[in-house]
């Protein structure tokens, strides 16, 4: 626990960035994130925060089957797969909203949860790039 004001700003920081990185990637649909103008809730979010935390979701092109996101996931380095929030690992899972919801969604694609760990942004940055060129020639 007395840590947890610096993990939280540390996973925040490196969430920022890889949003903001993941934006402009081909392959990648849409990026959701509170912190972003585009991404939905931005607006309470900004009224209300400063912070957004560690989780950021990729809403990867729908031309790309399941299996491959399933495989772009499986290729990552330094993620593990899981669910989770707030812990020292990156964790990445792939999973389907439309399966999810009872209620309608706007996602077309796979959806990608990442949860930023303490690991270091560029390296992250560098796997997730890795991981989408691999996507790119499934």
């Amino acid at each position: 626990m007395p840590s947890l004001p610096l993990r939280y700003a540390a996973q925040d920081a490196a969430a920022r960035r890889i949003a903001e990185w993941a934006q402009g990637q081909p392959g990648v649909r849409r990026v959701l994130h509170p912190s972003l103008p585009g991404s939905p809730g931005h607006a309470h979010w900004a009224a209300l925060c400063q912070a957004a935390a560690g989780l950021v979701t990729l809403e990867i092109d729908p031309r790309h089957s399941s299996d491959a996101v399933d495989a772009f996931v499986d290729g990552l380095r330094h993620f593990r797969i899981g669910w989770s929030w707030g812990g020292p690992v990156s964790l990445a899972v792939p999973y389907q909203a439309r399966f999810m919801r009872k209620l309608g969604h706007p996602y077309e694609g796979v959806l990608v949860r990442l949860c930023i760990g303490l690991e270091d942004a560029g390296d992250l940055i560098a796997d997730l790039d890795a991981g989408l060129q691999r996507l790119a020639q499934a």
